[in-house]
Formats: C-alpha cells, sequence, structure tokens
C-alpha cells in the first residue's frame, strides 16, 4: 500500500519515520573517466533533515556528509564533472605516491587535495574540510587532525565584515572547543563579540538582496550562538551534541531519553524553554504512536500498491 501524506506527517511527528523520511536510494551506474572501470554508486533521489548538530553536520535520514562516487580501482573522486584536459593531468597525478599515500583518507578531504592538485578554482577549502572531519566521526585522531587543519584554513581567510567571514569564525570557535583548546576559543569570542557590536558588521555583505534589517537580525543570532557556545565552554565540554548547540527537539528528545532511563539531567533539560520543547515532543510522540496503533500503518509503509 502507499503511504498518505497525513500518514507520513504523522509518523515525522511521532519520531518514528524511519521509513517514510528514509533517504531513497538510487543506483546509479558509473564509468571512471580514467581507466574506463565501471560501478554502481548508490546515491539518493529523496533525504529529509531534521536540524544540525553544534558543527553543522544535518540530522537526517541518509548519510551526511553526502557520499561522493569514487573508482573503485584508482580511487578516483568523482566530485565533479572533469575536463578532457583535467582528464590528462589526472592520469599521472593518480599514479603518484602522494596521492597513494592518501588512500585511507576520507573522499572529501582527498576531494580538496585534488582540487588543488589540478588548480580547480576556487576549491572550499573550509566547506571541504569540515565535510572530511564529519566523515571521521569514529576515528578521533583523524578528526582532530582535519579539524586542525579547518582552523588554519579558517585563519588564513582575509578578516571581512561580512556573513561568510563570521560564520566561518563560529565555526572556529566550536572546533577550537571541540579540540579541548578552550582559552583560544574564548580569546575568538570575545574578539567576535567585539566585531559584532558594531551596529552594521555586515556593512560589505555580499549578499545583494540583504537588507540592513537581516543584517541586523544575523548579528543578534550570532551573538546569541556565541553566548551559548560561551557556556558550554566554561563547563569545559568538549561534545559534538552539547545540548545548547544542538536543534532544540532533537536537544529534548535526547532529554527525553535521559528522563525516561532515570539517568543524570543536566541543568539545561531542568529550564522552562525545555520542558515547554519536551512537553511539545511528548504529546507529538503520543499523538504519532496512537496514529500508528489505530491506523495499522506500521507495516510496509513505502511499499507501491500492487
Amino acid at each position: 500500500m502507499r503511504i498518505t501524506i497525513a500518514a507520513g506527517a504523522a509518523l515525522a511527528l511521532a519520531g518514528l519515520a524511519g521509513a517514510a523520511n528514509a533517504g531513497w536510494p538510487t543506483p546509479v551506474k558509473m564509468t571512471c573517466p580514467v581507466g574506463g572501470q565501471t560501478f554502481t554508486f548508490i546515491d539518493t533521489a529523496s533525504y529529509s533533515t531534521w536540524g544540525r548538530r553544534a558543527d553543522g553536520k544535518p540530522y537526517g535520514s541518509w548519510e551526511f556528509p553526502k557520499p561522493l562516487a569514487e573508482c573503485p580501482g584508482n580511487r578516483l573522486v568523482l566530485f565533479t564533472h572533469f575536463t578532457p584536459e583535467q582528464i590528462k593531468q589526472l592520469k599521472p597525478i593518480l599514479a603518484s605516491p602522494e596521492y597513494k599515500a592518501l588512500a585511507s583518507e576520507t573522499t572529501y578531504y582527498r576531494t580538496r587535495w585534488l582540487g588543488t592538485a589540478l588548480k580547480i578554482p576556487s576549491v572550499p577549502d573550509v566547506w571541504l574540510l569540515l565535510q572530511a572531519s564529519w566523515q571521521a566521526d569514529g576515528d578521533s585522531a583523524r578528526k582532530a587532525r582535519y579539524q586542525r587543519e579547518l582552523l588554519t584554513a579558517i585563519d588564513a581567510e582575509p578578516v571581512a565584515a561580512d556573513h561568510g567571514w563570521f560564520v566561518n569564525q563560529l565555526r572556529a570557535v566550536n572546533t577550537e572547543r571541540e579540540l579541548g583548546q578552550f582559552d583560544a576559543a574564548t580569546a575568538r569570542i570575545a574578539r567576535l563579540r567585539e566585531a559584532l557590536s558594531k551596529p552594521s558588521p555586515y556593512a560589505d555583505d555580499k549578499t545583494p538582496d540583504a537588507t540592513p534589517e537581516d543584517n541586523e537580525a544575523a548579528r543578534k543570532n550570532q551573538l546569541v550562538t556565541l553566548d551559548k557556545q560561551a557556556l558550554v565552554i566554561a563547563r569545559q565540554d568538549a561534545g559534538s551534541e552539547p545540548l545548547e548547540l544542538i536543534t532544540p527537539r532533537i536537544a529534548a528528545r535526547k532529554c527525553i531519553g535521559l528522563i525516561d532511563a532515570k539517568q543524570v539531567v543536566p541543568e539545561i533539560c531542568e529550564t522552562a524553554e525545555m520542558r515547554g520543547a519536551i512537553s511539545r515532543e511528548r504529546t507529538i510522540q503520543k499523538a504519532g504512536e496512537e496514529w500508528l496503533s489505530n491506523s495499522g500503518a506500521a507495516t510496509s509503509p513505502s511499499a507501491p500498491d500492487p
């Protein structure tokens, strides 16, 4: 049977939407531009997200960062459509000891290396290193190495009073915190607060349709984020998911899990704001569970009609 829109909404609201919101695996047949090897890459035609971690990694129904196709033989990451000239350059690059030494690195880390080797303009160092650090979640030493390189890339950027620069500075604060560099993170927060104390820190914002009101709202939001980071840093929390820094609904779910398991509950779960979020989440979950019980829709919700 097909699941209705209403049913899918109920599943999502209940937090039980594994089938309804799951990524839609899509096999894609690919041919390596160097060597001609063919393989099948599992992509997705659809996925859902429902918030982000402190470092920006999404919570969702697919793997994040989205996997990049990789040739099985020569380990070429297919991050772009290579031009004929780039393909000629790739042949010796892939055979080089330097690239072979990167075999164990994540695909996003190798994408950054390849982009630099091919002299592709505007390779987004910060964004690629950030996503590489997400890929290294299960390897603390590798992740820390990527995060240190991420900090170097951010600090190499010219100081600019625009939105993109401030966003990367906030990423740097979080990265320093996760690395346990609490003094450095605190010092960076102080510098950013001073910069954000100006009434219009985005005067040179490259976003052409940004209004003064948009810029002022962004300035206030970033000050709030800095205040939350400072709170987490004060207790020397280097975790990737401090409740203050993740999506409120995800934080409420984590509080519920701790409460129901009768474990130690952090102070944030006892705040009036979080108690309200917890109450709403429990109501939503109860409604979804009742809908599932009454409709019998829990079986094969994504199967097509015969």
